[in-house]
């Protein structure tokens, strides 16, 4: 969740954000995830309280203090007051659960697996918590389960940092503590899986007021190009959207632009006209909504559905 700069810009949602979260509660489910105006109150509760109890609860509550007190050094207040009430909720007895990514903004799942990879990370956590992690290793279960916290984080405020940066080998290496490998034969190999299916959904990013194809995007435009000349029949449906900084008209026209690209980009490299269908609505329907004005380079996209 990205820093905020001016705190004026809370007032809005004080009345039904911080009077509804009690200034301690906690959602696994959040209207809004967390409270700048009152993340130092909830840090200072978390980090006085986290001392009290024993075992994995005892463990928990110290990990979400640690994990709230580093996101506060970073700017990040939202989420400083988010995982500060996870370790207030863990306290007070509540059963507190590892993130469920259907509640962040996680980009890039075509063509990077980015939800799929958090989704099997929290299935393998979940296992050793429910085996018997939380009793047999408390400290190192706690971590494993801000660990992956601090990833879907991470993920959510840079998907290329955060997809295997810091938090990821942290909670992995906690994982490897909780299931060492076993030292036994290794199995016959099994037969090779047959391969998954060729994603149907794709994203075409552009810098920002530009409808230049990237490098990048060029590497994703070839995955498509492969699949639909692999799938005959297929349609290309595009929608070519752009991000609120600039006024509505000149954003449906960026938009357009970035279409048009796309387009043009899949017409040269063999794919026909017929079976491109073309769409744009500037600032519109954001991937990911914000204020007007926001900078937002999930927004400067041309989605991809092949059909």
């Amino acid at each position: 969740m990205k820093k905020r700069s001016n705190p004026l810009g809370y007032i809005a949602i004080l009345g039904t954000g911080v009077l509804l979260a009690g200034c301690s509660s906690w959602s696994p489910t959040p209207v809004y995830r967390g409270y700048p105006i009152t993340e130092s109150f909830n840090l200072s509760n978390v980090e006085a309280g986290s001392g009290s109890g024993a075992g994995f609860n005892q463990a928990l509550s110290k990990e979400y203090a640690a994990f709230a007190s580093s996101l506060h050094q970073q700017g990040q207040w939202a989420d400083t007051d988010y995982f500060s009430r996870k370790g207030i909720a863990n306290e007070r007895g509540d059963n507190v659960l590892p993130e469920v990514d259907q509640n962040w903004l996680i980009p890039m799942e075509i063509p990077f697996g980015t939800r799929t990879a958090l989704r099997q990370g929290r299935a393998q956590l979940l296992a050793a918590l429910d085996g018997g992690a939380r009793e047999r290793a408390p400290t190192i279960a706690a971590r494993a389960q801000v660990k992956f916290d601090c990833w879907t984080e991470e993920v959510e405020r840079n998907w290329q940092t955060g997809l295997d940066g810091t938090c990821h080998k942290e909670f992995l290496a906690a994982m490897a503590q909780l299931n060492p490998a076993p030292a036994v034969a290794q199995p016959p190999a099994a037969a090779a899986p047959a391969p998954a299916a060729a994603p149907r959904q794709y994203n075409v990013y552009f810098d920002f007021d530009r409808s230049q194809i990237t490098p990048e995007a060029a590497r994703i435009l070839d995955q498509v190009i492969a699949t639909v000349k692999a799938n005959g029949g297929t349609r290309v449906v595009m929608k070519g959207k752009a991000d609120l900084s600039g006024t509505d008209a000149y954003n449906l026209a960026l938009s357009h632009r970035r279409a048009d690209a796309v387009a043009a980009a899949l017409r040269a490299k063999g794919v026909g006209a017929g079976q491109i269908q073309e769409s744009w609505v500037g600032e519109r329907e954001p991937p990911v909504p914000t204020p007007d004005g926001v900078r937002e380079p999930r927004n400067r996209v041309v989605e991809i559905n092949l059909q």
